[in-house]
């Protein structure tokens, strides 16, 4: 080194911050890089007097609080307490004597992965004095192989070219830094297997950890692709991938043994004292990789499969699910050269298409690039309307093409394809039951499978569907979902789903996808059945079962796995043609979520039980979804709907002739012309209504139409004839355990107290009904006992707590969709606020509320507008 740039050695100097700065340009004018530079710094910084531990750090530039921060990260322990006095000790021991720490091998080996060198490099001879006999065979054994004068593969020739647009993964990046620090450190496992879908990013991430990781390994980086699954390839045999890898290690040829087991145990032996980083990439399975792994301490090994490799007992899973949607879409936009103003629309549905997988994105990214923005908006469309073609009962389209198909095509560029890369690994499934399996998957219409499932679809026993589910998953068609007393549930990429479709279709028996959905839908109505009315919280319209104990465990059983299998069932009947079954399921299910607050489900639901009532020319289903549907739109208020559908499912029940369905038809019918105003045609039908159930002995019918008789005699000033009512449908509640018949029964006695003057009976019964209705999530019901309870704190003069009651009376009833409540609420608020002294907000209420009610065609208008009047409000 130039005597300008380095001054006599003297103790102790030399090496302040502004020499350093001049050696350090001195070192980098001759073409160093700043990783290269700090072993000749540390070298030179040594000379000038620092001891070796000092002197890397002050190389790196780093302060001992900032190495010791860096040492409690890299240790990952909650408990570690490095502290930059103890790092001060260290760099000073042994010459500060005995009071002082002793560095020992684990803390100079995470100290040497703080300064980018390697252990040895950290001690002299003053340290080795003191080491213990151990310690310093160690160094020996450091010293040698960096000394041999073998060559060392530096890199290996099979390692692939950088993904170019290796975007997000952020996770799966901490945890690698954090799997390769702890390895470093002498902890935790040394292999780790990297698996996924098809095109997920595996290849991508272990090429990360190569760049990020290699110089950590300095006796130099392997990568061998074992073809797995590539796409015209067999997988690779182990005897001539460790051919492949004694060779990058320089074994010579004519020393290389001829068979497997000989070459494995050179393999190894050879590797016991080296620092490698290895990648086995695209492996089939386990017995593919097993007699590869170098058993080497100072190795890490990164295997990526596609499978979960469960046969590899010492190796840790790294699992690598699909991207986010921020850098999924961030993928898009670079690799498809899109503009700043991109259709958001457009890029979500290709997403949503392409299921956020990265492979799927870069094919279809390529096109958008060279073909236009134009080819966006054109693809996303296409997606669209072939999605929802799949949904149904849909096999080959017009000229035989399969959508499934057609959808898998759109991600290839020339010689690559996605299906391709798919069709890979459903050949390679090792028995003709699991590509069986894999076809059932293709007519599964749900987005969880379990075994029970499973089993129902392919008419085997369970304990075989649960092998079958288990081998699918190892072999990464399927992912764990969260389970739950149900047992273990499992979910499939959108793009696993294409393909198991399409080899449904092509493989499959003619007839199979409608013989799985008939299954399916058996399964799912006998469940139905058993649950019986315990969740619908009005009479039940539709075929009568024997009523089921609300407490029975069994029962209980039924409701949650019609919970479970919700979406499931859904699919099913969507997706199959009209038969009783799967009409009497839809309607079932519908008025099930329909008593859970599901209104919109219910209401599909209904619709297309309709249509199956239609093409099957069954007068009873169609009175049953006609039924449903109105009860539908009485709750979402659509009166004149409402009202259309009952009057048409009273015409087919009367002409059926079965009274209990005339009986609920009458009811529900009622139950739409009180809230339009019609009281005495109500009046008339709750009475006809209740004769009925009382002849049929239907309780529960019963009491609901009892309870609407309290309603009109209440509406129409009859207090005391409803109040009797109201007790009777209480005591008939209270009698067959019918909670939602309780909860409004309350609600009905407590506005008679309250109307009577006896506002604390009206409060405390106000306060019964809400808490059973939040028990059983009776929004409606919440919605106006809230607004009760704020009539009783308006009467007491507390006009605040009332104003509170309104408020949270309206904002339940917006989330839920209650726009009679919603304008109920207003109306209240606005008169609330008008004792109050505020009128421009009661005008703004009350004005709001009758908007309200005019759209909905009730006869509470006028009393509005009355109340309006006297703001002046126009």
């Amino acid at each position: 080194m130039d005597r300008a740039v380095r001054p006599e050695p003297r103790p102790g100097g030399g090496y302040g911050a502004a020499e350093r700065r001049r050696i350090r340009a001195f070192l980098t004018g001759l073409g160093l890089t700043e990783h290269q530079l700090l072993e000749p710094l540390a070298a030179e910084l040594r000379q000038r007097g620092c001891r070796p531990r000092q002197a890397w750090r002050l190389a790196n530039e780093l302060t001992q609080s900032a190495v010791a921060d860096h040492y409690n990260r890299i240790t990952d322990n909650p408990q570690a307490t490095m502290r930059a006095s103890r790092i001060s000790e260290y760099e000073a021991w042994p010459a500060a004597g005995a009071s002082v720490a002793r560095p020992t091998l684990r803390v100079l080996k995470i100290l040497s992965t703080i300064y980018g060198t390697s252990w040895e490099q950290l001690v002299d001879l003053a340290d080795l004095e003191l080491m213990p006999a151990a310690e310093r065979l160690e160094f020996q054994e450091a010293v040698a192989r960096r000394s041999d004068d073998r060559t060392r593969p530096s890199v290996s020739a099979g390692l692939p070219p950088e993904v170019p647009h290796f975007t997000g993964r952020a996770g799966p990046k901490k945890e690698l830094r954090d799997r390769v620090q702890r390895h470093l450190c002498g902890e935790g496992p040394a292999v780790h297997v990297i698996d996924g879908l098809t095109g997920i990013g595996k290849t991508a991430l272990a090429r990360y950890a190569v760049v990020a990781f290699a110089e950590h390994y300095p006796d130099g980086t392997i990568w061998a692709d074992l073809h797995g699954h590539t796409v015209g390839r067999d997988p690779r045999l182990a005897t001539d991938v460790l051919e492949q890898l004694l060779l990058e290690i320089e074994i010579p040829r004519e020393r290389i043994m001829d068979d497997l087991t000989g070459r494995a145990t050179q393999w190894r032996a050879a590797m016991r004292q080296r620092r490698m980083l290895i990648v086995f990439d695209n492996v089939l399975d386990s017995a593919q990789v097993r007699l590869l792994l170098p058993q080497a301490s100072g190795c890490l090994v990164l295997i990526t499969s596609r499978g979960k490799l469960t046969g590899l007992a010492e190796a840790a899973p790294l699992h690598l699910d699909v991207m986010g949607w921020r850098e999924a879409e961030e993928l898009l936009v670079k690799l498809g050269n899109l503009p700043s103003r991109y259709d958001r629309g457009a890029v979500r549905q290709i997403l949503e298409t392409s299921g956020r997988l990265p492979l799927a994105i870069r094919l279809i990214g390529g096109q958008i690039a060279h073909h236009g923005v134009d080819l966006l908006a054109e693809s996303a469309a296409e997606f669209a309307t072939r999605a929802e073609e799949l949904k149904g009962n849909q096999g080959p389209q017009e000229f035989g093409e399969s959508v499934a198909a057609y959808i898998l095509d759109r991600f290839a560029a020339e010689d690559e394809s996605l299906r391709a890369a798919f069709e890979t690994s459903y050949q390679r499934l090792q028995t003709p039951a699991q590509r069986r399996g894999v076809r059932m998957l293709g007519w599964f219409p749900g987005p969880e499978i379990t075994a029970e499932t499973l089993a129902t679809m392919a008419q085997t026993t369970l304990g075989e569907a649960k092998t079958l589910i288990r081998q699918m998953f190892e072999a990464g068609f399927l992912d764990p979902a969260e389970g739950g007393p149900g047992g273990s549930r499992y979910r499939m990429h959108d793009l696993t789903r294409l393909l198991a479709r399409l080899h449904a279709e092509r493989d499959a028996a003619p007839g199979e996808h409608a013989v799985v959905l008939a299954r399916l839908i058996a399964a799912g109505l006998a469940v139905a059945r058993r649950v019986g009315p315990q969740r619908s919280s009005v009479s039940r319209w539709g075929p009568s079962y024997p009523a089921a104990d609300a407490g029975d465990s069994a029962v209980e059983q039924a409701m949650a796995w019609l919970t479970r299998e919700r979406e499931m069932l859904l699919g099913c009947i969507g997706a199959t043609g009209p038969t009783v079954a799967a009409a009497e399921l839809a309607i079932l299910l519908g008025t099930d979520l329909f008593g859970e607050g599901h209104w919109s489900d219910a209401r599909w639901l209904y619709l297309r039980a309709l249509d199956m009532a239609t093409a099957l020319a069954d007068p009873a289903i169609e009175c049953d979804a006609l039924n449903g549907l109105g009860h539908v739109e009485r709750m979402a208020c659509a009166y004149r709907t409402a009202h259309d559908y009952f009057e048409r499912a009273l015409t087919i029940a009367r002409d059926l002739g079965d009274p209990e369905r005339l009986a609920v038809t009458i009811w529900g019918y009622a139950e739409v012309i009180r809230r339009t105003g019609d009281f005495e045609r109500a009046r008339q039908n709750y009475s006809d209504a209740a004769a009925i159930a009382l002849r049929t002995a239907n309780a529960k019918l019963h009491g609901d139409a009892v309870r609407g008789q309290g309603h009109i005699e209440r509406m129409t000033g009859d207090l005391v004839a409803a109040q009797r009512h109201y007790q009777e449908a209480l005591r008939i509640a209270r009698r067959i355990g019918d909670r939602a018949g309780e909860c409004w029964s309350l609600w009905g006695l407590g506005n008679i107290a309250r109307k009577s003057g006896e506002y604390g009976s009206a409060r405390k019964d106000f306060i019964a009904a809400y808490r059973i209705a939040s028990d059983i999530n009776d929004f409606l019901c919440q919605v106006d006992t809230l607004r009760g309870l704020g009539h009783v704190e308006r009467r007491f003069g507390e006009y605040e707590s009332a104003r509170d009651y309104y408020a949270k009376s309206r904002e339940l009833a917006q989330r839920i969709r209650d726009p009679h409540g919603e304008a109920d609420a207003l109306q209240s608020l606005g008169n609330v606020l008008a004792d109050m002294g505020s009128d421009a907000e009661a005008r703004d209420n009350l004005c709001a509320a009758l908007a309200l009610y005019e759209q909905l065609g009730v006869q509470l208008t006028e009393r509005t507008r009355a109340d309006i009047g006297r703001y002046n409000c126009q």
